[in-house]
């Protein structure tokens, strides 16, 4: 055979067995190889930046970066890591011939809350959240165990994520997972935490269950505080009994205020006796009154605090000495957080418990009216914890009749 064909014939076999190798996934030499290779050096590349949230897929020669780097100045030092991995590129160098970071997005910075809180209210069928938590992994935590803990409730709300928490991310999540143990023994309540403080308060049914709450804040991480003040209470049956309870519990608070001596409560000064109080002037005297402070619930949203039981009863007292043409109308608000219609009837539940008080200290009924809006006529956007505690509220409206 002719010496030169010879030579073309071994050359393309040699060729041959080459373009083999490159296509035999794994082999020494093959395409993957080099791919599988050069993906390997990327996430080394990737991994030496300390703190990094991306990943990298190698696309033959072109890598691909997703995730997220906490500012500009740490985004480019990511591509100029990867795009310097494995040599200086090239298709003979067999680096990275090109970096596509359209998907590496810089994080926004996580805010500082201080204080650091966390609120669960449990209300009916509703357990609504607000606060603060210290990562996503805590926050998933979190909801996963209330959906646990409450199976047949709504589980609504929004936690933020920001930085502050008294305690390492793991202390904290302990402390808030027995808070919401604690909160699942009773039928009504609040888990909170100030800072290092962590609080459960509200309405067990029993003395077990409010046992078994109060051993769940006693042995808390270190360097957290826990507190707990629960009240043994059936659950009332009908709006009625709502009613009759916050009359009971109203009376002893106020002995010198009996319905048939309220035309002259003692710790009211008043227009003298011979003098009937005019309509504008009985109106500003309400009003003023009625502006001192919101009315307030206490930490269990079922009962009137005490300080909004004394502003109700100088309510009650000027309201009584009003001309029948002035009424009061009370109105309920709550948040957003939960169902609609549960929200309705929360609100008419604590106008209705106003409404009882103020009539349990002097105030006319028949002139006071009350009802529940939900959520429907907020003050403020419901996005922020702030926003909320500002649309939880009772308005009361003197309405002077023509």
């Amino acid at each position: 055979m002719n010496p030169i064909l010879k030579f073309l014939i071994g050359l393309l076999a040699v060729a041959a067995i080459g373009v083999a190798a490159m296509t035999i996934k794994g082999a020494p030499g093959s395409s993957g190889a080099a791919r599988g290779k050069l993906q390997e050096k990327a996430e080394q590349a990737l991994a030496a930046n300390e703190g990094a949230h991306a990943s990298v897929i190698m696309d033959g020669q072109k890598a691909i970066l997703t995730g997220a780097a906490d500012n500009a100045e740490a985004r480019q030092t990511l591509i100029d890591s990867v795009s310097a991995s494995a040599g200086p590129g090239g298709l003979f160098a067999g680096g990275v011939t090109a970096v596509d970071a359209s998907r590496l997005v810089v994080s926004a910075p996580v805010p500082r809350a201080a204080p650091f809180t966390f609120i669960a209210e449990r209300e009916g069928d509703v357990v609504s959240f607000s606060g603060n938590v210290p990562n996503q992994e805590t926050r998933d935590s979190i909801f996963r165990l209330a959906e646990n803990l409450f199976p047949d409730s709504e589980i609504s709300g929004v936690l933020e994520i920001a930085e502050g928490a008294p305690v390492t991310a793991e202390s904290w999540l302990n402390a808030a997972a027995a808070s919401l143990r604690a909160l699942s023994h009773l039928r009504k309540g609040v888990a909170q935490a100030h800072d290092d403080d962590f609080f459960v308060s509200g309405e067990a049914e029993d003395e077990t269950r409010a046992a078994a709450a109060r051993t769940l804040l006693t042995d808390l991480p270190d360097g957290l505080n826990g507190a707990v003040e629960i009240a043994i209470r059936k659950p009332p049956a009908s709006i009625e009994e709502i009613i009759s309870l916050a009359e009971e519990e109203a009376a002893p608070a106020a002995p010198a205020f009996r319905a048939e001596e309220a035309a002259q409560p003692e710790a009211i000064e008043t227009q003298p006796e011979t003098e009937e109080a005019t309509e504008d002037d009985c109106a500003e005297r309400l009003q003023n009154a009625i502006n001192e402070r919101r009315i307030g619930f206490t930490s269990a949203r079922a009962d009137i605090d005490n300080r909004s039981r004394d502003q109700l009863r100088i309510i009650a007292g000027i309201f009584s000495e009003c001309p029948a043409s002035i009424r009061l109308a009370i109105t309920g608000h709550t948040d957003s957080s939960g169902n609609a219609a549960r929200n309705r009837q929360l609100s008419g539940y604590r106008a209705d418990a106003v409404r009882a008080f103020l009539v349990s200290v002097g105030a006319p009924a028949s002139r006071i009216t009350a009802r529940g809006v939900g959520s429907s006529e907020p003050l403020v956007s419901n996005r922020t914890p702030e926003g909320r505690e500002r649309n939880r509220r009772i308005e009361i409206e003197v309405v002077a009749e023509q």
